[in-house]
């Protein structure tokens, strides 16, 4: 069996250190809040207050403004938080009331009587210190957080953003591949909580740029050679580029400020969105998504790995693993490996694995089986996750694993076949022998409960057949095989053929039966 990697919790204390600034009697010291020590297990990275790379590249956003106003344009999205106890940055994502900061910021049970985020707090220009009228935006509530990537989705007041207050800033989209090591970004934030900052060169005048990307067994998160401070906890990291946020800065890792890319994040946040990426992002290619219903076998779910090393292609090597672990409600039935492997799964399938023999390439598309729970939610299932990792346990790659899970109610009806009844003969003024029965299936070809089905006789020959009773339109709903069974047809006084429709969801299903002459006893 292989060895599963291994997670190392960290210090409360360790996560506490990183912080905007807190208000204290004694003046401005360091801080993040002691309302954090009911969160989730925290993420094995130690983290210290962001740090200055060698010597201080931090410029003033309006020094900025002439040389790159690209980069002006972006930084305007950003606001600095007040909590009521300590201060960060905060950015608008998309063009509606919502903003991302660290969840280390805003604290386990914020003050929202407090909270406020200023938009436009910088300095009037490049050669002036004195401030602009800055735009206060009360928070209005917590959307979401979560302690693994230290984000907190919160919205801003609704009647603020109605009014175009904030319509001059902009707003920032999204980024969510993995990046590179060597991608040039750069880092808007509230350093000390001071007027805004923008960290967009290294000390050798270089864009500062992306050293080292990660995954700690629970999120990715990438490094940077930009510049910030105690304040900066909560700013965009944005691609050079794109001009779009990769990242979500939370403090000074290893020599290196570090962020939890936008990769592990937009999945916690995507339904916020209504699952779409918010305007202005980059838009990446996304792997099909599977669909399932609940307590469905045999969903194959298409997984690939990412490289995260910024080395390419993704080349095996003996011993080494590509590891998954299945979305909430499902378990792994079934793993498909390249030639060659071999193939591990848990006997609770909630990992699973395949082992390379001997070197490979990994960038051909794997694929997992999964078993989805009963009481599996409707919608989107996600966190999953596939890593490579090396024969040391060290990752060296990784993708999500997501799938849509449907309702075991009506759904939708992907097909309508015919299923009993069809081709059959009557006498005139008799009933047809057998009634009318359509299937209904759904984009998985399962049988969908529930659903409606309308029968409806096209009768251009004349034949006078009719349903039996006062409605000649009838409306059926389909059992737990799928099947709508209609009422008992019967035959008019002419002879000739005649044809019965079945409709669902606009899909049809058509029935042919004839009328004909009674035979005569003998």
């Amino acid at each position: 069996m292989p060895t599963q990697p291994e997670k190392t919790p960290v210090s409360l204390a360790m996560r506490s250190a990183v912080c905007g600034l807190m208000l204290a009697s004694v003046g401005l010291v360091l801080g993040a809040g002691a309302a954090v020590a009911s969160m989730q297990p925290l993420p094995p990275t130690p983290i210290t207050p962001g740090q200055i790379i060698g010597e201080s590249q931090l410029e003033k956003a309006r020094c900025v403004q002439a040389s790159d106003p690209a980069k002006y344009q972006r930084s305007r999205a950003v606001g600095r938080i007040y909590t009521g106890h300590s201060y960060g940055t905060a950015w608008r994502v998309g063009p509606g009331n919502l903003v991302l900061t660290n969840l280390h910021v805003v604290g386990e049970n914020p003050d929202l009587t407090r909270m406020v985020v200023a938009f436009d707090y910088e300095e009037s220009s490049c050669d002036s210190d004195a401030m602009r009228p800055a735009i206060r935006v009360p928070v209005e509530r917590v959307v979401a957080s979560h302690a693994w990537e230290d984000f907190a989705l919160l919205a801003l007041d609704q009647d603020v953003v109605d009014s175009g207050a904030l319509d001059s800033f902009g707003y920032l989209g999204l980024d969510t591949r993995i990046s590179k090591v060597g991608d040039p970004v750069y880092v808007v934030g509230h350093p000390k909580a001071g007027p805004k900052r923008i960290s967009r060169l290294h000390d050798d005048g270089r864009p500062c740029w992306v050293t080292e990307v990660q995954n700690n067994d629970l999120s990715d998160f990438a490094k940077y050679n930009c510049d910030t401070e105690s304040g900066s906890s909560g700013s965009p990291v944005i691609d050079a580029g794109t001009n779009t946020v990769i990242a979500l800065n939370f403090g000074f890792s290893s020599g290196y400020n570090a962020g939890a890319q936008m990769s592990s994040i937009w999945p916690r946040i995507a339904r916020y969105f209504d699952g779409r990426l918010p305007e202005g992002s980059t838009p990446v290619e996304q792997p099909t998504v599977p669909v399932a219903k609940p307590g469905a076998v045999a969903v194959q779910v298409p997984v690939r790995v990412t490289q995260v090393d910024g080395q390419a292609p993704v080349e095996g090597a003996a011993g080494e693993q590509l590891y998954y672990q299945p979305p909430t409600h499902t378990t792994v039935t079934d793993v498909s490996c390249q030639s060659g492997t071999t193939k591990w799964i848990a006997e609770d399938g909630n990992a699973a694995s395949c082992t390379l023999p001997s070197a490979a390439d990994w960038t051909t598309a794997q694929s997992v089986t999964l078993r989805v729970d009963d009481t599996a939610p409707d919608g989107q299932i996600t966190d999953g996750r596939v890593r490579l990792l090396s024969d040391t346990g060290q990752a060296r790659g990784g993708n999500n694993i997501s799938l849509n899970v449907m309702s075991r109610g009506p759904g939708e009806v992907q097909s309508l076949q015919v299923q009993a009844g069809n081709l059959q003969v009557a006498p005139v003024g008799s009933r047809f022998p057998n009634p009318l029965t359509a299937r209904a299936k759904d984009p998985l070809d399962a049988a969908v409960v529930g659903a409606d089905v309308t029968f409806a006789v096209a009768d251009d020959g004349g034949t006078g057949t009719r349903f039996d009773g006062d409605d000649q339109t009838p409306i059926v709903q389909t059992n737990a095989e799928g099947d709508a069974t209609s009422p008992t047809l019967v035959a008019g006084s002419r002879t000739g053929v005649l044809q019965v429709t079945a409709m669902s969801s606009d899909r049809t299903a058509t029935f042919f039966l004839k009328v004909g002459v009674a035979r005569e006893r003998q």
